[in-house]
C-alpha cells in the first residue's frame, strides 16, 4: 500500500476546483473594482475639464460685457462732456453779446474800441479773402507751376525781336494785369483771336527787356487743361504766331496764361505770374460776348 498522499489539483478534486474558482473570482471582482475606479478617476478628471471650460466661458463674457459697458460709460461721459461744454460757450456767447449790445458798453464806446472791435476784423477778413483770390497757388496748376526748363529757347523764326522800346513794353506789361511774383514781368495779348486752324499770329506774347530771366507761357482753361506752351523765351523777344494743342469750340473762351521766369544761366525757377485772357475762335472779339 502506498504511503502518498492525495493532494487536490485544480480541476481534478473538488476542494481544488472551489479553491481555484475563488481565486478567479477575487482576482475577477480585483480587476473589476480597478476597472471601476479608472473609470471613474476619468469621470472625474472630465467634469473637471468640463467646469474649467465653462468658467473660462464664463469669465470671458463677462469681460466682453464688462468692456461694453466701459466704453458705453466713456461714450456717454464724451457726449456729457461735448455737451457741458457747447452748453458754456453759449452762455459765454451769449453773455459777451449781452455785454456789447448793453447800454454800459455802448457808452463807454470809443473810436479805439470802434477799430479794435469792428473795422480791424472786417479789414483783416477782406485782406486775407483778397489775398487769397489773387494767390498763385490757387490759380496756377501745381504741375505748370512747377514745370523745369531744360536750356530749349524758341528759334529765330518763331521769336523775334521786339520792335517796342522800353515805355511801351511798360504800357503792356500794365495792361495785362497780371499777379504773382514781383521779379519780373511779362506782356500778353488780353484777347487772342484764333482762327479756323486753330492758329494765331496777334499772340503777343513778350519777354520785357528789363528783365534779365528767361521766360514759359502756359495757356490753361478752367479744367486746367493746357491749350499751350511756349518754349523759353529770352529777353527782347516776342511772339506773336503760334498754334493751339488741341480743337476750340467757336466763340469766346475765358482761359488764364502763367508764365514761369528761369535763371538763364542756372535754369533755376524765379517765380510764376499769371493774367487772365480771352480767346476768340472764329468770331472777333469787340468787348461783348
Amino acid at each position: 500500500m502506498s504511503n502518498k498522499k492525495n493532494v487536490p489539483v485544480a480541476g481534478k478534486t473538488v476542494a481544488g476546483k472551489n479553491n481555484y474558482n475563488k481565486k478567479k473570482d477575487a482576482q475577477r471582482k480585483k480587476a473589476e473594482a480597478e476597472k471601476n475606479a479608472k473609470r471613474l478617476i476619468e469621470e472625474k478628471r472630465k467634469k473637471q475639464k468640463q467646469r474649467e471650460k465653462r468658467s473660462e466661458e464664463i469669465r470671458r463674457q463677462r469681460q466682453k460685457i464688462s468692456a461694453k459697458e466701459t466704453r458705453t460709460a466713456e461714450r456717454k461721459a464724451k457726449k456729457e462732456k461735448a455737451k457741458l461744454l457747447h452748453k458754456r460757450r453759449k452762455a459765454r456767447f451769449v453773455k459777451k453779446i449781452r455785454y456789447y449790445t448793453s447800454k454800459k458798453f455802448l457808452s463807454s464806446l470809443n473810436y479805439f474800441r470802434i477799430f479794435t472791435c469792428i473795422i480791424l476784423p472786417i479789414s483783416l477778413i477782406i485782406t486775407a479773402s483778397i489775398c487769397i483770390s489773387r494767390s498763385v497757388l490757387v490759380n496756377v496748376p501745381a504741375d505748370i507751376r512747377a514745370a523745369e526748363f531744360n536750356g530749349r529757347v524758341e528759334s529765330e523764326t518763331v521769336a523775334g525781336d521786339s520792335i517796342f522800346n522800353v515805355q511801351q513794353q511798360q504800357v503792356f506789361v500794365d495792361a495785362i494785369k497780371s499777379k504773382g511774383s514781383r521779379k519780373f514781368s511779362f506782356y500778353f495779348n488780353s484777347v487772342v483771336n484764333v482762327g479756323d486752324d486753330f492758329s494765331t499770329d496777334d499772340l503777343c506774347f513778350g519777354n520785357p527787356k528789363t528783365n534779365d530771366f528767361v521766360l514759359i507761357a502756359t495757356v490753361y482753361d478752367k479744367n486746367n487743361t493746357v491749350l499751350y506752351r511756349s518754349l523759353g523765351l529770352e529777353p527782347g523777344k516776342e511772339i506773336n504766331r503760334a498754334k493751339l494743342f488741341g480743337e476750340m469750340s467757336y466763340g469766346i473762351h475765358d482761359v488764364k496764361v502763367a508764365v514761369n521766369a528761369y535763371d538763364k544761366n542756372t535754369n533755376k525757377k524765379i517765380g510764376t505770374r499769371y493774367a487772365k485772357i480771352k480767346i476768340a475762335v472764329g468770331v472777333e472779339y469787340n468787348g461783348e460776348e
